[in-house]
């Protein structure tokens, strides 16, 4: 392969600039009265909740609110099971008579299909079409290069693939592709290390996709990416089922546009964000869903990290090792169980990157340009929700329970905080509104019935000495 610089390499940088703005809100909170709500622009009004309380503490950041109207500028709605995706259930079956074969062999691959060709260890799928792959590649891949309006549905059949100088499996082109897991099957992929992607045809991954991807199926799936990313794709990535474990230098699953769950077992293990999607600038995209499936993520940045925004409806979520458990500029927690254990902040609500944040990132002028963004806006309202309608979350933090740079939105669940509580950080903290009618909360060992008790008693966001900690500490 030529090697040439990929643009889906870690985005490392990026998040840092977030994390940098998540720092000047906590900080800016200690020492803060609530700000009025910022609706940020047009899109579509989501939800309004009312506290029946509608009381308001002055001169603490936990205010009740009367009404908060929630949009999100880049998606035309915050439901995001709404959406359009490329997933088409119609297309996870097939006729088995249309299925091709392919079998693996380090000695010399082999096809019944006309339309795969073999060399050097590199079996290409060139047309759409069903293909059932089984054998082992101790050094070589399996890459789908077919015609952009064709679909490719490739069947993993106990196979293996290792490959030592790119991606397991690449998909170069294609309308899109699914990876099927056979029942009772076990399979493997991984990459090698250090290496480029030719003329940026993929993402940096185990499994790298330029097109939408699916995985699907009851069969297991182990990963191993040992440069960037698991399983990355440049567009969507839906998965609905399997076992699958993912171990990765940077990201365990990212679907750049969007990434979508709604079945599975999941054992991630992430140098970098176990779940993402980082599509910062265009519509309807840069969100993550989960509706069901059961995850085990170990991550040494976030659990699950999203531009726009991540929804949760369902499912058993378990982050054990994470900085952040859950960022995203809007997040909802509609039902499940979800647990999280974090170095930094449980939840985090925090804008999205901007343009502009990203051009310094890439320019390696991020340092300068972040540091004079957050100046304009640290203790502002930026617009950003965390809301908990439903569920059981339990959040073990070392800093913020809950923290958003604009609104907190409590109405319904069950929600158990352990954090800091000193003043600066707190079980519950927001630039903006803390509406408080339905949930369950205990922060701290103690049972909190009304938003204006975040304010003072847990030693938290309204009532620290001004000033708080440091910026950027």
């Amino acid at each position: 392969m030529t090697p040439t610089t990929a643009p889906d390499s870690p985005t490392g940088g990026r998040r840092s600039a977030r994390s940098r703005m998540r720092r000047w809100s906590a900080a800016a909170v200690a020492g803060t009265a609530a700000l009025a709500l910022a609706a940020c622009g047009a899109a579509t009004a989501v939800t309004g909740v009312t506290d029946s309380g509608s009381s308001t503490s002055s001169g603490s950041s936990a205010q009740v609110a009367e009404t908060a109207s929630v949009t999100n500028d880049l998606l035309s709605s915050l439901d995001l099971t709404t959406l359009d995706t490329h997933l088409d259930e119609d297309e996870l079956s097939w006729d088995a008579a249309d299925e091709q074969t392919i079998t693996l062999d380090d000695t010399g691959s082999s096809s019944t299909s006309s339309a795969v060709t073999v060399e050097d260890g590199v079996v290409t799928i060139t047309a759409g079409g069903v293909y059932r792959v089984s054998g082992e590649l101790t050094d070589g891949q399996l890459v789908i290069s077919a015609p952009d309006d064709e679909t490719v549905t490739v069947i993993l059949d106990d196979a293996s693939i290792t490959s030592t100088t790119g991606p397991g499996i690449a998909v170069t082109s294609a309308d899109e592709v699914t990876l099927v897991l056979e029942d009772g099957t076990s399979n493997s992929v991984a990459d090698g290390t250090d290496y480029e992607v030719a003329d940026d045809s993929t993402p940096v991954a185990a499994i790298a996709s330029a097109s939408d991807l699916t995985i699907a199926g009851t069969g297991a799936l182990t990963v191993t990416g040992s440069t960037n990313d698991g399983i990355s794709t440049r567009d969507g990535l839906a998965i609905t089922g399997g076992d699958i474990t993912v171990t990765a230098v940077d990201d365990a699953l990212r679907g750049k546009d969007y990434l979508s769950i709604s079945d599975g077992t999941f054992d991630l293990t992430s140098g970098g964000d176990a779940l993402k999607s980082d599509n910062y600038e265009d519509e309807d995209r840069g969100w993550v869903l989960v509706t069901g499936g059961e995850f085990t993520i170990h991550a040494g940045d976030d659990g699950i990290d999203a531009e726009q925004a991540v929804q949760i409806t369902g499912g058993t979520v378990t982050i054990e090792e994470s900085v952040e458990g859950i960022e995203a500029q809007d997040v909802m927690i509609e039902g499940g169980t979800v647990s999280i254990t974090a170095s930094d902040d449980g939840i985090n609500a925090t804008a999205a990157t901007t343009a502009e944040e990203a051009a310094a990132e890439e320019s390696a002028t991020d340092t300068a340009t972040a540091d004079g963004g957050m100046g304009g806006g640290g203790e502002t309202d930026d617009g950003s929700w965390l809301s908990i309608s439903g569920g059981t979350v339990t959040v073990v933090a070392d800093v913020d329970g809950l923290d958003s740079n604009g609104t907190v939105s409590l109405t319904g669940g069950e929600v158990t905080i352990t954090s800091a509580a000193n003043g600066g950080d707190s079980p519950v903290d927001a630039n903006g509104e803390i509406t408080l009618d339905g949930t369950v909360l205990t922060a701290n060992g103690t049972e909190i019935s009304s938003a204006d008790e975040l304010g003072g008693g847990m030693g938290g966001s309204g009532q620290g000495s001004p000033g708080g900690q440091a910026p950027g500490r």
